[in-house]
């Protein structure tokens, strides 16, 4: 894809999300959509925030995973 449709389909894609945040805000649901949207922002929020926790906590396991199979080796150089 060359740069000219990339940038014609970057300018409708804002157009049909501009369009719509319009429509949207022009209603009169506007306050429940607002309200949903916070939700799943909190919902993806959260999930992002367990994802890192989950990550930190695997890579802090597979350090201690690298360190004792170091310490191992360590050893049994030695022994030679």
């Amino acid at each position: 894809m060359n740069s000219e449709a990339k940038l014609l389909l970057g300018l409708g894609i804002g157009v049909a999300l501009g369009a719509a945040v319009g429509y949207i805000m022009g209603s009169d649901k506007k306050e429940e959509w607002l309200e949903q949207a916070n939700e799943f922002a909190d919902k993806v929020k959260a999930n992002v925030k367990t994802a890192v926790y989950k990550g930190k906590s695997e890579v802090h396991d597979l350090k201690e995973d690298i360190d004792d199979i170091a310490e191992i080796a360590k050893k049994e150089l030695a022994k030679q």
